[in-house]
Order: structure tokens, then C-alpha cells, then sequence
């Protein structure tokens, strides 16, 4: 990085008028520990926290994300993420100074191609901890979701979230996490009829979401390997605007990845004929 020398009075002013961002702020990885390089850098911008530990844990949490993530969902999905993006940059925030944008759509994070605005709270203070640094699974996949056409081609947001988060879990060596979220999905998968039951009433789009929520999970439990299937057998992106489509394509995956047997339950509930 270029450096630009100042007489230290400059430097004095400077500080006094606007205590720009420091290097302690903001970090960029390229390089992984051990010397792999990356594909695309991984930045993260620190500024915006008034917490000096929360700022600590910004460069391991960076690193996880660029050495870590990056290639384990790389490897889940199969999706090539310099395609679409030149980098991937998080910027974290407190509550106080959360962008009105994303305060009004009441998230904790928030993803614009291939860019994250994240509150610390569920990133550089994440309790999913891997060697004792933090790491997040979730905002990083809708970056990923660029390479099967994006939210506005998917049939709903966080389709296919459950099993690709827990693989990638496994994938990274956080046992503890993956046996935790193995139980949760399998007690979703448990208690599917009777939350379904409560669904009735509800129009039969949100009834085939469950159904398809159900349908990942349970093809994950059975063989970790069918969330690679899932990814891979979703074929190309839909044009924006067709909802029916979109239900129809995950429909249709789901059905190849489980050899047919996935059609009549979702048939059964609320899902379009396919």
C-alpha cells in the first residue's frame, strides 16, 4: 500500500478534525495463513464499532470468512464467486449505528451482491467460534446465491440454508456446532407434521415452503452428499418475476436428488403440479 508522508503537525489536525478509520479498523485478506492466496479478497471495515474488543475480533473473523467459508461453500455449491465479484467486503456495526435501510427491513444482516453489512452482535461477536475466533455462515451463502441466479430467482431467501450452513460447518471442523445443528434440523424434521397442521390455513405457496424446508433437511440427514446434489442439479437461473418457475425448478431438483420420491409429498403439500 502506498504510503503518503506528513509533517506531524498534519498528522495532529488530521486527528483532530476527523479521526478517520485506522489500520486497527479495517483489514483485507488475500493471503491465507500457511501463504495460499485467494481467489478474491475478503475486507472488513471496523470503523463504525466503539467497542475495542468487538474490534479485535474483526481481523480472525475476516480470516475465517476469506480461509474458511470461502472455500467450503465454494466446494458445497459450486459456484465460482469471482464471476460475479471482485471482492467481498463486511462492514460491522452497533445497534446505534445500523443503516436506517436495514434497521427498517429488521435484520441483523444485510447483503448486496457482494457486499455485507453486518451488526457485530452475530459477526465479529458471533458465538459460532472456530479456534476461538468467530464466524459467519449465513450472510456469506447470499453471496453465494448469486451463482444460481440470486434472491430474485430463488423461491424464497433462505432456500436450501439449513443443510448447506450445518455442511459447512462440518467442512470447517467446528464439530460442536455441526452435532448442535444436526439435532435442530432433525427436530424439525420430527415435528414437521404438527407444525404443518398449524399451517392450514395459510396460502398453499407458504405451505410448499415447509414442504420443501422438510424435503432439504430430511435428503441432508440421509446422505450429507445430497446438499452437494442439491446445488448442482438446480440448473441454470429463471428470468425474474415468475414465481411459479421458480417453485417448479427447486421442485424439480428435489425430486432428481431423491429419485422421485420427493414428488407426492410435495404435491401433498401445497406445491404446484410438476
Amino acid at each position: 500500500m502506498a504510503r503518503i508522508l506528513v509533517s506531524s503537525i498534519a498528522v495532529c489536525v488530521a486527528a483532530l478534525l476527523a479521526p478517520a478509520a485506522s489500520a486497527q479498523d479495517q483489514f483485507t485478506v488475500s493471503t491465507c495463513p500457511g501463504g495460499e492466496k485467494i481467489p478474491i479478497p475478503f475486507e472488513i471495515d471496523c470503523s463504525h464499532l466503539k467497542d475495542a474488543k468487538s474490534k479485535a475480533h474483526c481481523e480472525p473473523f475476516i480470516t475465517n470468512q476469506a480461509c474458511k467459508l470461502f472455500p467450503a461453500y465454494r466446494k458445497i455449491t459450486n459456484v465460482v464467486l469471482e464471476k460475479w465479484c471482485k471482492s467481498v467486503k463486511y462492514t460491522i456495526y452497533d445497534p446505534d449505528g445500523w443503516p436506517k435501510q436495514d434497521a427498517e427491513a429488521g435484520a441483523g444482516g444485510m447483503t448486496r451482491s457482494c457486499s455485507v453489512d453486518y451488526l457485530a452482535k452475530y459477526s465479529v461477536d458471533s458465538y459460532f467460534r472456530l479456534a476461538g475466533a468467530p464466524y459467519d455462515t449465513h450472510e456469506i451463502l447470499h453471496v453465494y446465491q448469486m451463482g444460481i441466479g440470486g434472491i430474485n430467482s430463488l423461491q424464497y431467501m433462505h432456500i436450501l440454508f439449513g443443510p448447506s450452513q450445518v455442511e459447512a460447518m462440518k467442512l470447517i471442523g467446528d464439530a460442536t456446532s455441526y452435532r448442535k445443528w444436526i439435532s435442530i434440523l432433525q427436530g424439525e424434521v420430527n415435528g414437521f407434521d404438527a407444525n404443518y397442521q398449524k399451517q392450514l390455513s395459510k396460502p398453499a405457496v407458504d405451505r410448499c415452503q415447509l414442504a420443501e424446508v422438510e424435503t432439504e433437511e430430511s435428503l441432508y440427514l440421509e446422505d450429507n452428499n445430497n446438499v452437494y446434489e442439491m446445488w448442482r442439479k438446480l440448473g441454470p437461473p429463471l428470468p425474474k418475476g415468475n414465481p411459479a418457475e421458480r417453485q417448479l425448478r427447486f421442485n424439480r431438483m428435489y425430486d432428481a436428488v431423491s429419485g422421485g420420491k420427493s414428488r407426492q409429498f410435495l404435491l401433498a403439500h401445497g406445491c404446484a403440479p410438476y
